[in-house]
């Protein structure tokens, strides 16, 4: 199982990086998401791509449709009170939209219930 981590919180991402090694999943982070990283996307052949969708600096909302556009299945996650932005990414189709409590707790059972 391959996952790809879009958030460029160093602490945020490290924690659901080393929750999904510990779990038995190869994780890649990509702080700053740029265009060309589309390009690349079919040498890491993600099975689900994490996005934090309180980015800062990676259009968040933007980036995730892309990505749903072809064909890629996101996860968003965000603080519990920006119901606004999980609104949105489920509204574009994210497969999932958690908390990031819920990201950095219980990833494990999240991508579980997503492969049923």
């Amino acid at each position: 199982m391959n996952l790809l981590i879009i958030d460029e919180n160093l602490m945020l991402n490290s924690k659901i990086k080393k929750l999904a090694e510990n779990n038995g999943y190869k994780a890649k982070i990509i702080a700053f998401f740029k265009e060309k990283h589309l390009s690349n996307l079919h040498e890491i052949k993600p099975d689900f791509i994490l996005i934090n969708l309180e980015s800062k600096t990676n259009n968040p909302i933007e980036t995730a449709k892309n990505l749903i556009e072809k064909g890629y299945k996101v996860i968003g996650y965000c603080g519990h009170t920006r119901t606004d932005l999980a609104r949105q990414a489920k509204e574009l189709g994210a497969v999932f939209v958690a908390t990031n409590g819920m990201i950095v707790s219980q990833l494990p059972q999240i991508i579980e219930e997503l492969r049923k």
